[in-house]
């Protein structure tokens, strides 16, 4: 569980460094990526498609399985 929670800390200040814009100057690039999680995760900006299929995938996935559990028991 703690660990769990050190890595949710790492990524919320993560993020708030890319909101921020800290060490834009050092690291612009890492800046920009923080930046555009920032906004994905404030829904300011739609998500990629790859990411969008993926996640159909496993809906997919799971509605299956779950299907072939449902009718197993009969």
């Amino acid at each position: 569980m703690i660990t769990i929670l050190v890595v949710a800390a790492a990524v919320v200040g993560l993020v708030l460094v890319g909101m921020e814009g800290r060490g834009r100057r050092r690291m612009p690039w890492v800046a920009d990526k923080l930046t555009r999680a920032a906004q994905h995760l404030n829904g300011e900006v739609e998500a990629p498609e790859s990411f969008t299929r993926v996640i159909e995938r496993s809906k997919f996935a799971e509605r299956r399985q779950h299907r072939e559990h449902s009718t197993a028991g009969r």
